[in-house]
């Protein structure tokens, strides 16, 4: 299956909203693709900055080259206040892997954005800033019938939120969430050092 690295780095935020009455904000993010938990990653706790956090968090995925031609699938970024009593939420940032990959495309694979950070419908208070960039295209090797069951099922999901969110099919969508990542040479072949 043809898919494409995408690599981000959350940089930082300014001016959020302070969730705490008391005692210093201790910012942190975490990422997903459509919000599905087994995408999540999580940066460092920021403990110095407060309202105006930086991690310099580098992360990345292996996406289905398909999730950058739909406007559907989302990269949900969410932010939290750290707590000793259960962790404050403080907004977040969705923005599609189309529209990301378009952006890219147009300063050479890779760039800075900087979107305003939202709570439900309405914008929050604060922004995000992050880079990203998008890398060649690799063949992912199909993974044991066990985890493309689980893989389908997740898809299935996504599809699913997909068509309720956006009332259209996304029938074609392949998003992988596991598998073995093999080089494409500029011929388009797989170069598998196993075979």
């Amino acid at each position: 299956m043809e898919c494409r690295k995408f690599q981000i780095t959350l940089i930082s935020a300014q001016d959020l909203e302070n969730v705490r009455e008391k005692f210093r904000m201790k910012v942190y993010a975490k990422l997903s693709i459509a919000g599905d938990s087994r995408t999540e990653r999580t940066s460092p706790v920021d403990t110095e900055g407060e309202t105006n956090p930086a991690w310099n968090f580098t992360t990345g995925y292996t996406i289905g080259k398909k999730a950058v031609e739909y406007r559907g699938i989302m990269l949900v970024i969410k932010l939290y206040c750290s707590r000793t009593l259960g962790d404050r939420y403080i907004g977040e940032v969705s923005v599609s892997f189309k529209d990301l990959f378009d952006g890219a495309v147009a300063t050479g694979g890779s760039a800075t954005v900087s979107y305003p950070v939202k709570k439900g419908a309405a914008d929050s208070k604060g922004v995000l800033k992050f880079s990203y960039s998008f890398g060649d295209i690799v063949i992912v090797k199909k993974p044991s019938v066990w985890a493309r069951g689980m893989a389908v099922a997740g898809t299935i999901l996504v599809k699913v939120i997909a068509e309720v969110a956006f009332e259209e099919g996304l029938d074609d969508l392949d998003i992988p969430f596991s598998g073995e990542d093999v080089p494409v040479d500029s011929s388009g072949s797989s170069q598998d050092p196993k075979n």
